[in-house]
């Protein structure tokens, strides 16, 4: 290896050099030009300065040739600073090469420069002079220091082309000879020598830590880049899922409801004890499809983010009685009392989505107590109304806590048994609880029992409602059906046929029509009807909605439901709107029932 190949440490015949070298080589060279931008001027000021100081105590032409020689210098540094600026693009073997060449040769003919004012300035020159050009040839050997010493293979001979002309000069030519100083130069320059070693060290370390981190960057950039395709196709599949869910929500709920329906009818039908006992287990059968089946559907909803809150004022006391009332009959069967403490009270939020996540956390809490009580209970409190389900039920491990929150995750469920649900109840009330903005909390122990509280902001309590008024649903007198002239509009022959039966099965006399020209046809001849249950999702031009607005206009003395398998909030709130009852597929022929007699006790207009 050449003297200049050792200097820049590597050959100019290479093809191409280790990352880590190219990476040293091309950040020390943009270090060192970077560094050298601006030392022109301090160079030409000290200059000045030093013209101006020793004018009188040397020779003025030796004066002058030594700082003109420095400015000259600084100058063609510059010079090949800016030039070796522009090639820092070019990371050619051959380019470094030559940068590393240019910067070296620079900065070797001025510390040479520096240190050769001992010979111009100091030989015919007073004490002060002598003292004025060792003082630079420090400064200069320690902006070498800071500049050059990065790059230190040839960082020495730098210092010693400066400082060393100083040792010669005060020791041997110097009388009397100044041998303190000299040896004070001495140590200088071996220090600067240990600090440059450590410097450049320090310097490398750097580049190899910054090029490392800068790998890893990259390798996480390109790991993130595959982890959000993943991401992005398992969020697309899902997307589908759900909007495939979303958007087959009637289809999927017209078989579910038709077989309700007919199982209204077959129960009518009556029969021997064995005939009843099979009705009931398929009774409980479709119960508990009816319940999956609408939880998986409201989950799917959720989280294609088509459910919106719906804020209406309601009564909160009469929705957790009709709940209490609903979920009675498993409470009794279980041998377990359940009981209500609940003031007359007004509030403002969704009142479907409020009646989904209480009867959800009651329907739990009889679930999975074995004896003891659950009990209701809510509290007026200055942030708000507090209302609390309890139970002295299993109760929940502390790990299990959070847990219970999850899709399809149970408690004491491990074989699936199908009389403790789906696992989907608290999944849904804790996305409820976050559309609607509510706090919702848990305590429980093991063995001692649980308690839900549902935390409802002030601001959605309107007021406290009159007690009188509350009226249950076990209060209300049963109407009577039998007689009663009925129309009914669906589209889907299963269905038609499911509803027709279980009408006239409680003694209705029942017409039906399939479509809406089947209707109105039908309607030209006879129109006399009590009531009238329509579809919604009738036609693809004409809904359901359109005909029941078309019939009130031109058939006041009718009284008409729709039902409907879109349970979108803004449609069901259309319809409701629109002064109509709206029964949400698939319906149980209980809730029907309830709903055809509470519509007869609606006192028609007169006319």
């Amino acid at each position: 290896m050449s003297v200049l190949d050792r200097i820049t440490g590597f050959s100019r015949y290479e093809q191409a050099l280790e990352p880590q070298l190219l990476s040293l080589t091309s950040e020390s060279q943009r270090v060192r030009v970077f560094q050298s931008h601006k030392a022109l001027w301090l160079v030409i000021g000290s200059g000045l300065i030093y013209i101006y100081g020793l004018w009188q105590d040397v020779p003025p032409v030796n004066l002058l040739i030594w700082v003109g020689l420095i400015i000259l210098l600084a100058l063609c540094r510059v010079l090949v600073c800016r030039y070796v600026e522009k090639r820092l693009v070019f990371t050619s073997v051959s380019e470094l090469y030559r940068n590393e060449l240019l910067l070296y040769v620079s900065s070797l003919l001025s510390t040479i420069t520096v240190g050769s004012g001992y010979w111009w300035v100091c030989l015919q020159g007073s004490d002060r002079a002598v003292f004025a050009v060792t003082l630079l040839t420090l400064i200069y050997a320690i902006g070498t220091t800071i500049n050059s010493s990065i790059h230190y293979r040839g960082f020495p001979l730098l210092l010693l082309t400066n400082l060393g002309q100083g040792i010669v000069f005060l020791s041997v030519f110097r009388s009397p000879a100044d041998i303190e100083i000299s040896v004070a130069m001495l140590a200088i320059m071996i220090l600067l020598m240990q600090f440059g070693r450590r410097n450049a060290d320090v310097f490398a370390e750097s580049i190899r830590i910054r090029d490392e981190n800068r790998e890893q960057n990259l390798k996480l950039e390109k790991d993130k880049v595959i982890i959000e395709k993943a991401l992005n196709v398992a969020r697309k599949a899902n997307e589908e899922k759900n909007r495939f869910m979303a958007a087959a929500s009637h289809d999927l709920r017209q078989p579910l409801h038709a077989m309700t329906l007919f199982l209204g009818s077959l129960r009518h039908m009556g029969g021997d004890e064995r005939t009843r006992e099979l009705i009931d287990k398929i009774d409980e059968t479709s119960s508990l499809l009816h319940e999956q089946f609408n939880s998986l559907l409201d989950l799917s909803k959720f989280d294609a983010g088509v459910i919106t809150a719906d804020h209406t004022e309601f009564r909160l006391d009469a929705l957790l009685k009709n709940i209490v009332d609903g979920v009675m009959p498993e409470a009794q069967a279980k041998k377990v009392e359940l009981h209500i403490f609940v003031s007359p009270v007004t509030v403002r939020s969704d009142m479907l989505l409020l009646e989904r996540m209480f009867r959800n956390l009651i329907i739990n809490a009889v679930r999975y107590t074995d004896k003891g009580s659950v009990s209701v209970q809510a509290r007026r409190q200055r942030s708000g109304l507090n209302i609390s389900v309890i139970d002295t039920g299993i109760g929940i491990a502390a790990d299990d806590q959070q847990r219970i929150f999850r899709d399809y995750y149970q408690v004491s469920n491990k074989a699936r048994s199908k009389g403790k649900g789906s696992g989907l109840g608290l999944a849904i009330v804790k996305r409820i609880a976050a559309l609607l903005e509510i706090k919702l909390t848990l305590k429980s122990e093991p063995g001692v029992g649980s308690t839900f509280s549902v935390h409802v902001p002030s601001r959605a309590v309107v007021d406290q409602a009159d007690e009188a008024q509350m009226l249950s649903r076990a209060e209300q007198p049963e109407g009577d059906l039998a007689g009663v002239r009925a129309l009914v509009v669906d589209d889907d022959a299963a269905i038609l046929d499911a509803v027709t039966g279980l009408l006239r099965s409680w003694g209705c006399h029942v017409v039906s029509a399939a479509s809406p020209e089947q209707l109105e046809r039908l309607l030209a001849s006879d129109n006399d009807f009590e009531l009238v249950l329509l579809d919604d999702m009738l036609h693809d031009e004409v809904s359901g909605l359109d005909i029941a607005r078309n019939l009130q206009q031109h058939l006041p003395r009718q009284r008409i439901l729709l039902a409907t398998g879109n349970v979108s909030s803004a449609r069901l709130n259309e319809i409701r709107e629109a002064g109509f009852v709206v029964l949400v597929k698939p319906v149980d022929y209980y809730v029907l029932r309830q709903a055809l007699q509470d519509a007869m006790k609606t006192p028609l207009p007169s006319g």
